[in-house]
């Protein structure tokens, strides 16, 4: 057991200093979140029982930046100054979002279920993050009344098979007057999704996966449901929310690019056919976005806590 404890300490010293030599900035960026990436990567491989695999998994999460970026600087910008705003992060799993929001000053809160708990919850809380185990879907928020500034409900809400509503009030409950929710969930009617259609494929999660590698699961761990702009609007503003900002996005594209280099590593061809229509879809979201089409592959929102 001593090495293997050796080897964790050697992790979290050099994760630490890579977070004093790179984490710097005030401004939400995707190089310092990249170094947050690195930090949770080497701290999980450490893990017994995950590895190299389980690291590179976490890296991955880079394709993702953008949104992540966009809602700290959505909660930066509306936190007033001098105070240090509270976060709670529904559905956190690797904990990359309230970790960076830690150290740019915002007070974190996740919240998972407890499959991600034993690893994520013990290294995350080494970082300051106070992380919680509940199952959103069947337990009341394990917290009073107005506890938190910002909620943060990205890529969780597909994740349901049941109504997202009980969720959605209760986030509500758990909001300072004011308070803000952001969700982003996958964009069902993409233009991406509609052309499979045309081509007669299907646009849930593939079927190999769900026959065959989830065929051992209690419950089906893919998407259950996507949504539009509007049924996304609808569920806000059905749940006491002032729609402050509803609209279809796309990762950009200096977020793809590390994982595409990381993949090519392999070779071109394999990397174009695991990354390129990533990479294509993130060139094309500024055509549908200068065009103000629904067609990008992410929905984003913000709500506001509204009196009712």
């Amino acid at each position: 057991m001593a090495p293997f404890l050796d080897s964790t300490r050697r992790a979290r010293e050099v994760a630490e200093t890579r977070r004093d030599r790179h984490i710097v900035s005030p401004k939400p960026n995707l190089r310092d979140y990249a170094d947050v990436l690195e930090l949770l990567a080497e701290r999980y491989s450490q893990v017994e029982g995950q590895g190299e695999q389980s690291a590179e998994w976490v890296r991955s999460a880079i394709c993702s930046a953008d949104t992540k970026l966009k809602a700290l600087r959505f909660m930066l910008e509306r936190a007033s100054p001098g105070s240090r705003p509270r976060l709670l992060d529904i559905g956190a799993q690797i904990g990359s979002l309230p970790l960076y929001a830690t150290r740019l000053g915002i007070e974190s809160t996740a919240i998972d279920n407890a499959e991600f708990a034993p690893d994520c919850g013990r290294i995350l809380r080494e970082y300051g993050v106070d992380y919680r185990v509940a199952d959103v879907g069947a337990d009341r928020l394990p917290f009073g009344d107005e506890a938190f500034d910002f909620v943060t409900y990205m890529d969780v809400i597909e994740h349901h098979d049941y109504s997202p509503k009980r969720v959605l009030l209760e986030i509500r409950r758990v909001l300072a007057p004011g308070g803000c929710v952001i969700i982003t969930t996958p964009n069902h009617a993409s233009i991406y999704n509609r052309l499979s259609l045309l081509r007669g494929r299907s646009i849930n999660d593939t079927f190999d996966y769900f026959f065959e590698s989830a065929d051992k699961q209690p419950v089906y761990l893919g998407h259950h449901r996507e949504y539009t702009r509007v049924e996304l609007r609808a569920a806000l503003e059905r749940t006491g929310f002032r729609v402050l900002q509803c609209s279809v996005i796309d990762e950009g594209l200096r977020s793809q690019l590390p994982h595409f280099r990381r993949e090519r590593a392999r070779g071109l061809i394999p990397a174009l056919r695991s990354r390129g229509k990533f990479l294509a879809a993130s060139v094309l979201g500024n055509v549908w976005s200068g065009l103000a089409l629904p067609f990008g592959r992410v929905l984003w929102a913000a709500g506001q806590k509204a009196d009712r």
